[in-house]
């Protein structure tokens, strides 16, 4: 990969984090004085069905460094095209079976054709590869799409690698009351036990280091671990006194066997719509994982590329108790 250009291509780049992605490689690019190419892929309409979620938000393309490529992701010359001449591709593909491990295989293997040098895939989430098998549906695609990617590149002997980005949960989510937080109760609610550390990174800070290892023209290791705090369900109480000047409780709401119990019945007779990428039972399972104590790193690689503010949980919280009366 050159120091002095490269071309960064990003699928799912209408998404969300996709189009925070696209924004950061750019704004990145500036503050280096690196001559950059992005390629934003799009799905095209008419296309392959199997794609990521619906793209709708759209990406202005007023910066030259910017081309928005509509691809139909089942066509592999399509992907190859779109490939051509890259140094990285960033997957923010989101979906079940056919995106997470179709899809992406297809990218990827488009990617080794076109002689891309390294891959990132759509994991974003905590480290789940500790995880037992079936503690989690959208993880266990993710570890299939591993196991089919060191296949690909096994029998292509290609020299391209994958890094994984695992940064926790959102920051964002924090706000929505369901999440640790309990605004209108004034409580942090957990399971298992109230030490065990998780990890939160806001999407624009996730966005801003993706785009730094897109962009490193030296070896990437295959899993980076970054978090803009990490909390366990007792400091969380503390911080949310000291933010809100509130009294809030600390409410275990059941231990993780159970927990596991209560998925497993919610699975049964409430499984959801068919190709619904988060049903209840599914978001309950984010709980369960973290509740387990396996996905926090040994590690944190924050500061492995400077220029990044990290964002903590304070503001977040503060803004969301205001807006959330006690019940």
């Amino acid at each position: 990969m050159s120091t002095s250009e490269c071309i960064v291509v990003v699928a799912g780049s209408g998404g969300t984090l996709g189009k925070l992605v696209v924004e950061a490689t750019l704004a990145r690019a500036r503050q280096e004085w690196r001559r950059v190419l992005v390629r934003g892929l799009v799905r095209r309409e008419g296309g392959s069905a199997a794609a990521a979620a619906p793209e709708a938000t759209s990406l202005t393309t007023a910066d030259q460094r910017l081309v928005v490529v509509p691809v139909d992701y089942g066509s592999p010359e399509e992907l190859r095209h779109a490939c051509a001449g890259a140094d990285c591709v960033v997957s923010t593909l989101q979906g079940l079976e056919d995106v997470i491990v179709g899809v992406q295989s297809g990218l990827l293997a488009a990617a080794i054709a076109s002689g891309v040098k390294r891959f990132v895939p759509s994991d974003f989430s905590g480290d789940f590869r500790k995880l037992p098998e079936g503690s989690h549906r959208n993880f266990d695609l993710r570890r299939r799409f591993h196991e089919a990617a060191d296949r690909l590149i096994l029998e292509a002997r290609s020299p391209i690698t994958l890094t994984s980005i695992f940064q926790g949960g959102f920051t964002e989510l924090l706000a929505s009351g369901w999440v640790l937080f309990d605004y209108k109760k004034r409580q942090v609610s957990y399971f298992g036990s109230p030490d065990a550390p998780m990890e939160f990174t806001t999407w624009r800070n996730t966005a801003e280091y993706t785009a730094a290892v897109a962009m490193d023209p030296n070896p990437v290791p295959r899993a980076l671990f970054v978090a803009g705090q990490r909390l366990s369900p007792k400091e969380a109480q503390a911080l949310a006194r000291r933010v809100t000047g509130a009294e809030f409780g600390l409410k275990r709401v059941m231990p993780t066997w159970l927990l596991g119990v209560v998925i497993a019945l919610m699975k049964f007779f409430m499984p959801g719509k068919k190709g619904d990428v988060m049903p209840l039972w599914v978001g309950m399972q984010y709980g369960y994982c973290g509740a387990l104590g396996l996905m926090s790193p040994a590690r944190l690689d924050n500061e492995r590329y400077p220029g990044i503010t990290w964002t903590a949980v304070d503001q977040v919280v503060r803004d969301a108790f205001a807006a959330s009366p006690a019940a």
